[in-house]
């Protein structure tokens, strides 16, 4: 397999070096986007463009890990540059599948990683600082779900602490429930193939 370059959402991070870490014979090369930037269509955009100066246009080896659900412009912006995007909405999908997706987010689930948590809602990055949130920005936001199931791959589970940290800013119930990466990591490499 030819050496490969994503431009990636850090949301998934965790499992694609699992994946990577599994499969040495395989070269890729990161650019990192920011967590949650999909909150804000410019900021997202703009940072998209700053990663497509980095790289040449047309290069059959870049990759967008990113869902094209995140942004509306997001496969004609890649297809204008010659860069393939994930064949799912958002990074949910590309980890366990459309359809599961579908099932776990009926009941007014909100499914999330705990990379969300860590990376989106709460890191300095984050939400609070991209769209200025305060804790009656995230219950308003988040008040429409009965509960959030957090998908726990087993990479870096949330710790009793932050799961409560979570719940006493968004007040949503929350539920961590355990999956594997098997579908990920075939829906990975077939990606980077």
């Amino acid at each position: 397999m030819a050496k490969r370059t994503l431009i990636a959402c850090n949301v998934l991070e965790d499992e694609m070096k699992w994946v990577l870490d599994r499969h040495p014979e395989v070269e890729v090369e990161t650019i990192w986007i920011g967590a949650g930037l999909h909150n804000d269509m410019d900021i997202l955009k703009n940072r998209l463009d700053e990663c497509f100066r980095e790289v040449k246009d047309g290069d059959d080896s870049v990759r967008l890990m990113i869902g094209y659900g995140c942004h509306p412009d997001l496969k004609s912006q890649a297809a204008s540059h010659g860069f393939p995007v994930l064949s799912t909405k958002n990074c949910l999908g590309a980890l366990v599948g459309e359809d599961r997706v579908a099932e776990l987010e009926k009941n007014r689930t909100m499914l999330i990683t705990p990379a969300w948590i860590r990376r989106t809602w709460f890191a300095d990055d984050g939400m609070r600082k991209l769209l200025g949130w305060d804790d009656t920005d995230f219950r308003i936001n988040f008040g429409i779900y009965d509960r959030i199931l957090v998908m726990d791959f087993g990479l870096a589970p949330l710790s009793d602490e932050e799961i409560l940290d979570a719940f006493s800013i968004v007040e949503v119930p929350i539920e961590c429930e355990s999956f594997g990466l098997d579908h990920f990591e075939k829906f990975f490499m077939d990606f980077l193939a």
